[in-house]
């Protein structure tokens, strides 16, 4: 049995990866999934809850599992799944339960919320929650039981901690069940998770996703991923975490099941038909692929599509789709129609809000349906603009999607059918070029950007610059990247003039001169360009390339923090502690570095953790700083563990304590803080053996499921 539970969770794309034939029966291994979306609450409704069950049940399906999938349960239906759920997943070699949905904690107990909660009286919501403890219990097993993941992707908002003084905003950190148990949580302790753009997936869902279809991944390198990039494209807002008692290192190995192509994938391939054909034998719906065979009736896919399609037919007329029965029958669930719902689901409503810093009401929807004026966006949006298009694309025509929240299969999808329609379209080769990028595709990346660029498109420019300078899927050629970049400069983007002056500032690919530098910066500076105001006013305060001016780094601080620049307002926020071109104003500082928390930056808890600690702090403030330290921390700056270990080790702030002090210096250590190293040999003169031992394997147990 354990022997088997090596084989987890992902596999089908990692032989479709390299082109393969990898049909392989499943039999060998069971695996259950249950996926909970709730969206339509009475009160407080989602947006992209059921978005996130339906994405997640998709991988899941494409990594082997038979999927339970349901929607928008109410107390009762909610309470009977869990019921059914222990029988359910007897006997699994792995079992998955993901909800996503509202929930928060009772007196430190954690609760999922049915979506028919009257949230009139603390009394009636409680009447209406499933305690995440019978969800664990109904799931857990024995040692010998199989693998379980709890995966809770909650806490979207907060509309019950009014109610009660016991009702807590988003969950605690719970113990996970019994034997090969995993427990993850889409954010930390006590906070709250975002729901993504409205009509699109958050941010766990998507990296949950793509984590399942990695090929080849070890389980802690999968939730280690997932904490990273979610960190990543939240911009440290929202840090996911893992707790368990699962001891080996499981390792994700390619499967596939009957979807697979026989049909050989070329990297070097760069025809859109084949591009479209790749993300289409895994995921594409039976109307997408009848649409593929209309388009491209010449096409060497052509006959593996239409054998799939024949068979996606076959499936739909010899099972029954019970996934929204009560009643769990996994054999008899068709999981082409879940497939099918789920993408349904995903695109009812495929409109987003914009991430912008304009306060302006008028930024802060983009309308489900566009006017239908002359020649207006309505007759050029896509779907494609619609789920791929890029933050610093200057041409772009609807809302900006980051990285970490486009929805790679739905976007390489449409993104492909919109260059069927408009196949010289620059503006969708580029984003084609992105969504691969994102995938990992490099090389079919670079073919669409380098299409786009021929045709003049900036950001495609930019990209290509960008892949050649920090070696994305090629070598670092600094001369190449500057080349690149001076085109797209040339056509105004301002992206691509602050990375020329980089290049010039740091030498590379270019003589070193930090006068050119500055003078790339000031004229994206002068056109708005936020980065580079910051990058500026960084120069200015340092002397670098310019005479040192605290008053023009100020000023550029301040005017980048205004319009959003999150390091601009810590530097700000810094420059008002030390009169760096402003007068010292400690109030002021420390509203803008509670700015600069609140979006995100990694540095800001540390620097105002550390103006608090010279100010006698109460027993509140105490606490206030290590929660500050630790979120620093968690935010990937090693700084912040270095200095938690000096408060255990001194008793500053905590009671002395060797142990948490010789733990926090490690994990600085291993962020290759320079001082670190020093205080743990002196800790280690100070504790025995067994102490260190202790630590360390919490070092261990900390580092594979959350890494640093």
């Amino acid at each position: 049995m354990k022997a088997e539970l090596a084989r987890i969770i992902v596999g089908l794309l990692a032989c479709i990866l390299v082109g393969l034939n990898c049909s392989i029966a499943w039999s060998a291994e069971k695996r259950v999934a249950v996926v909970v979306g709730n969206t339509k609450y009475e009160t407080s409704p989602l947006a992209n809850a059921s978005n996130d069950a339906a994405l997640v049940a998709e991988a899941l399906i494409s990594a082997g599992f038979t999927v339970n999938l349901f929607f928008d349960l109410k107390k009762e239906e909610f309470s009977k799944i869990v019921e059914q759920m222990d029988a359910s997943f007897d006997g699994a070699d792995i079992g998955v339960f993901y909800f996503a949905g509202h929930g928060f904690q009772v007196d430190g107990q954690n609760e999922l919320l049915a979506i028919d909660v009257d949230t009139s009286s603390a009394g009636s919501v409680q009447e209406k929650v499933v305690h995440l403890r019978d969800v664990i219990d109904a799931a857990s097993t024995g040692p010998e039981g199989g693998l379980r993941l709890i995966i809770i992707d909650a806490c979207r908002d907060d509309p019950f901690s009014d109610l009660d003084p016991r009702f807590q905003p988003g969950l605690s950190y719970s113990d996970a069940g019994r034997g090969e148990t995993l427990l993850a949580f889409s954010t930390s302790a006590g906070k709250l998770a975002l729901d993504g753009p409205a009509g699109g997936n958050g941010p766990y869902a998507i990296a949950l996703s793509r984590a399942f279809e990695a090929p080849k991944v070890s389980l802690f390198s999968a939730f280690r991923r997932i904490r990273q990039q979610v960190r990543i494209s939240t911009d440290g807002l929202q840090i996911p975490w893992v707790i368990g008692s699962v001891e080996k290192e499981h390792v994700l190995k390619g499967t596939a099941d009957d979807r697979a192509s026989n049909t050989q994938i070329e990297a070097e391939d760069y025809n859109l038909d084949t591009v479209l054909w790749y993300f289409l034998s895994q995921h594409g719906t039976e109307e997408e692929i009848k649409r593929f065979v209309s388009l491209f009736p010449s096409s060497r896919h052509v006959t593996a599509a239409r054998t799939l399609m024949r068979n996606l037919v076959s499936k739909k007329d010899n099972a029954n789709d019970s996934s929204r029965n009560l009643s769990f029958r996994t054999a008899a669930i068709n999981q082409q129609d879940i497939i099918e719902r789920a993408r349904q689901k995903r695109l009812e409503r495929l409109t987003f809000q914009p991430q912008t810093n304009i306060p302006a009401e008028l930024f802060r929807l983009w309308p489900e349906e566009l006017p239908d004026a002359e020649g207006g966006l309505r007759n050029i949006v896509t779907a494609c603009d619609l789920l791929s298009s890029h933050p610093a694309d200057p041409q772009r025509v609807a809302p900006a999607i980051r990285d970490g929240l486009v929805n790679i299969r739905d976007a390489a999808i449409f993104c492909g059918f919109a260059l069927v329609k408009d196949p010289g379209n620059p503006r969708l080769q580029f984003q084609l070029g992105r969504v691969l990028d994102i995938a990992r595709r490099f090389e079919w990346a670079r073919a669409f950007y380098t299409r786009a660029a021929d045709n003049g498109y900036s950001a495609a420019l930019t990209n290509l610059g960008y892949m050649y300078y920090s070696g994305r899927g090629t070598d670092v050629d600094y001369t190449q990247a500057r080349s690149y970049y001076l085109k797209a400069a040339s056509l105004g983007n301002l992206r691509a003039r602050t990375n020329v002056g980089t290049l010039y500032i740091k030498g590379r690919g270019v003589s070193k001169r930090p006068d050119e530098g500055i003078l790339w910066y000031r004229l994206a500076s002068d056109m708005g360009w936020v980065n580079a105001q910051n990058a500026l006013a960084d120069l200015y305060r340092k002397g670098i390339g310019v005479e040192k001016n605290l008053n023009a780094s100020a000023a550029l601080y301040h005017l980048a923090a205004e319009n959003g620049q999150r390091a601009a307002m810590n530097s700000l926020g810094r420059s008002y502690l030390s009169g760096w071109g402003v007068e010292k104003d400690r109030t002021t500082a420390h509203l803008w570095f509670e700015r600069a928390i609140d979006a995100g930056d990694r540095f800001a808890p540390y620097f105002l953790a550390k103006d608090l600690m010279g100010l006698k702090p109460d027993d509140a403030g105490k606490v206030t700083i290590l929660e500050l330290l630790t979120l620093s921390a968690d935010r990937g700056f090693g700084q912040a563990y270095f200095e938690l270990g000096q408060v255990y080790l001194k008793g500053s702030l905590v009671r002395k304590d060797l142990q948490e002090a010789y733990f926090f210096h490690r994990m600085a250590e291993l962020k290759k803080h320079k001082k670190a190293k020093a205080e743990i040999e002196k800790l280690k003169a100070q504790l025995g053996n067994d102490d260190i031992a202790e630590v360390e394997d919490r070092i261990k147990q900390r580092l594979q499921l959350n890494g640093l």
